[in-house]
């Protein structure tokens, strides 16, 4: 019997799940688009919703896109703090699609249905690429209609609600704790959702840390520890070949 908030892509279960009393659905509803009859149902529950849409039920989902339209491997932070030889193989040969085959922006325009109803709705990447995956979920809340301001506040203040931990997390108010990120100068993710990557510090746990190294910064300097990947290519179980020749090494194109 499975007791997680998870439905297993059966509707009939995601139903029976707020009805039973559980505090959220996590995963797609494996439908194109919910009406008023679940809207209300699902409103009166209050019971919190995250989709993870890089694997959306149904269908492609927004990993499989974001791998699609960006040089993923380009990116230096996504390359500072993943190991190499796990995602140049997904990246650089990657699948490529029609717009309209992408699954996750329809099932985007749920969560966007839920918001304006009141629902609550808070990202969750599914891990499918540390760091980045996060921000991939709330490139495609906008994706789905909401604005960049609302996929900020389900990234935010939603998700720590959804933990019971919005009296300590979630928006910057006196008495809460300051773990904050400062965007770069020029990176305004309330207009634009893709400079939601653009991160110039994270204060977190009282400490400064440089987002582009995550070094130690301030009153506490400190560089962090090498990745296993940085210490010497045998650490990482493998030659870094050139990564034209090395595309298929460690079973790397495999993904759950």
């Amino acid at each position: 019997v499975w007791g997680g908030p998870e439905g297993g892509a059966t509707f009939m279960h995601n139903l029976t799940m707020i009805v039973d009393g559980h505090t959220g659905i996590e995963h797609t509803v494996p439908v194109e688009m919910i009406y008023g009859d679940v809207l209300d149902l699902w409103r009166g529950a209050a019971v919190g919703y995250t989709p993870t849409l890089n694997v959306a039920y149904g269908g492609l989902g927004g990993e499989n896109y974001w791998y699609d339209v960006d040089e993923v491997w380009r990116n230096d932070r996504v390359m500072a703090f993943n190991p190499p030889h796990k995602v140049i193989p997904r990246a650089r040969r990657r699948t490529t699609a029609p717009i309209e085959d992408y699954n996750h922006i329809r099932q985007a325009r749920i969560t966007k249905k839920l918001i304006d109803q009141g629902g609550l709705v808070q990202a969750g990447g599914h891990g499918q690429l540390n760091g980045i995956c996060t921000h991939w979920e709330l490139w495609s809340f906008v994706q789905g209609g909401m604005t960049p301001f609302e996929a900020l506040r389900s990234g935010t203040l939603h998700g720590a609600k959804y933990l019971g931990m919005d009296h300590d997390l979630g928006t910057i108010e006196v008495g809460k704790l300051a773990d904050l990120i400062v965007f770069e100068e020029s990176a305004d993710p309330s207009i634009d959702i893709r400079q939601s990557q653009n991160i110039e510090w994270v204060i977190a746990n009282g400490r400064l840390y440089d987002a582009k190294t995550m070094n130690q910064k301030g009153n506490h300097t400190l560089d962090r520890h090498p990745f296993y990947w940085e210490q010497s290519p045998l650490a990482a179980g493998l030659m870094m070949q050139d990564p034209a020749t090395c595309a298929g090494c460690q079973r790397g194109a495999q993904r759950h």
